[in-house]
C-alpha cells in the first residue's frame, strides 16, 4: 500500500528546469519524485549531523552564582 504525502517548498525556475532536464522528465512533479527517490536510495549521501547546543558562556544569574558558592563551601566541608 502506498502512502502519499504532499509538501511544498519554494524552488527557482532555473532549478526546476534543470532538475526536468537533469531526470528526463516532463513535469515538475515527476522530476521532483524521481529526484527524492534517488535521494533516498543513493549511497553517497550522507545523514545529516546532529548539532548539539552548547550552553551560552557569560555570567551566571544572581541565582544561581549564590546556589553555586553554596556547593562549593559544602563540598570545601565535606573535603576536610
Amino acid at each position: 500500500m502506498e502512502r502519499y504525502i504532499i509538501a511544498q517548498t519554494k524552488l527557482p525556475e532555473d532549478t526546476l528546469k534543470k532538475l526536468k532536464e537533469k531526470t528526463g522528465e516532463s513535469t515538475i512533479k515527476e522530476a521532483l519524485a524521481r529526484a527524492v527517490e534517488h535521494y533516498l536510495i543513493c549511497a553517497y549521501v550522507e545523514p545529516p549531523k546532529k548539532t548539539v547546543k552548547k550552553r551560552r558562556g557569560g555570567r551566571l544569574p544572581v541565582y544561581l552564582t549564590e546556589i553555586v558558592e553554596q556547593y562549593k563551601e559544602i563540598l570545601e566541608e565535606v573535603d576536610e
